[in-house]
């Protein structure tokens, strides 16, 4: 396995957890904590799995992408688009009201801008 294809495959792990985190939080919605000096918002109680892959996610995310949007080759973009996949899924699971499709939609977009935009982009900058 060469270094695209890890990237590629962390890629798609990360996505994943980043975009099923992201439907864990569309679910159980946003609460706001008085905590004195900790106040703010986070998940309520019972979504601790959702925060941690949320935010495993987006760092195996933010590593891989950088080599996934190569100008070279368009293909390792996909598994970010596979990634999305599985959040449109987790995120159509767990629900049918308006947040949910909105939710599922913007996850459909960035699942389909994300090799379109790398295909475009390798177009104007060869390398």
């Amino acid at each position: 396995m060469g270094n695209r294809e890890l990237r590629a495959s962390i890629g798609v792990v990360g996505a994943g957890g980043l975009f099923w985190g992201v439907a864990g939080a569309v679910h159980l919605g946003f609460v706001q904590t008085n905590g004195g000096r900790r106040s703010g918002w986070g998940l309520p109680d019972g979504g601790g799995w959702y925060e941690f892959a949320f935010v495993v996610g987006a760092l195996l995310t933010l590593y891989s992408v950088p080599g996934l949007l190569r100008r070279s080759e368009w293909w390792p973009a996909l598994s970010l688009s596979a990634g999305a996949v599985v959040g449109v899924v987790s995120v159509l699971v767990l629900g049918q009201g308006p947040r949910y499709w909105v939710a599922a939609s913007a996850m459909a977009l960035v699942g389909v801008a994300a090799p379109l935009a790398n295909r475009l982009w390798g177009r104007h900058h060869p390398i």
